[in-house]
């Protein structure tokens, strides 16, 4: 009998960032964090082309299953995919979520083969396929009038600084003109 299942529990805090006010380092530390016990925690595992990814957030509340859920398990989510050496959205791999309640840790399950997560998902599809992926048209700039040419503004004259107030008052008497 062969091993078409692996599971194991990474004990990290997650987070909805979703709609969280908080300094952008702090949110890149918790990530930073999340992913370093990820990487320390890997079994060593590699396999084949078709693989179920089960992560269950385990926490004392839980959250919305469709918006909230994935959110906070992003960045689990990332390293998990690194470790792979896939991308996270790569056909090769379904990521399925789930949630529990009590001390916060991550259960991280990875299924292929005849197992009964991987047998589940394959039937799911059966009965109503992913969408494939699509391609992105690529990106064409629009056409930009041509700038004008700036026309320099005349130069102010530069005059001397007046030395009283009668400068103010009178500056043709002072310039030798007629008063």
């Amino acid at each position: 009998m062969t091993c078409s299942r692996i599971v194991f529990e990474v004990p990290v805090g997650t987070k909805n960032t979703s709609n969280v006010r908080e300094h952008h380092q702090v949110r890149a530390k918790r990530a930073k964090g999340q992913r370093q016990a990820m990487e320390l925690l890997w079994p060593g595992w590699t396999g084949p082309a078709l693989l179920v990814v089960r992560l269950t957030r385990v926490s004392p509340r839980l959250l919305d299953e469709d918006d909230n859920l994935p959110i906070a398990l992003k960045s689990v989510r990332d390293e998990v995919a690194r470790q792979l050496r896939v991308d996270d959205s790569s056909p090769l791999v379904r990521w399925k979520y789930a949630q529990a309640q009590g001390e916060a840790s991550v259960l991280v399950e990875l299924s292929w083969g005849e197992d009964a997560l991987a047998a589940a998902v394959r039937a799911q599809d059966a009965v109503a396929p992913p969408p494939p992926p699509v391609a992105l048209a690529p990106q064409v700039r629009p056409v930009r009038a041509p700038r004008k040419a700036k026309v320099p503004a005349p130069k102010a004259t530069k005059a001397s600084p007046a030395k009283s107030w009668a400068d103010l008052v009178t500056p043709a008497y002072r310039k030798g003109g007629v008063p």
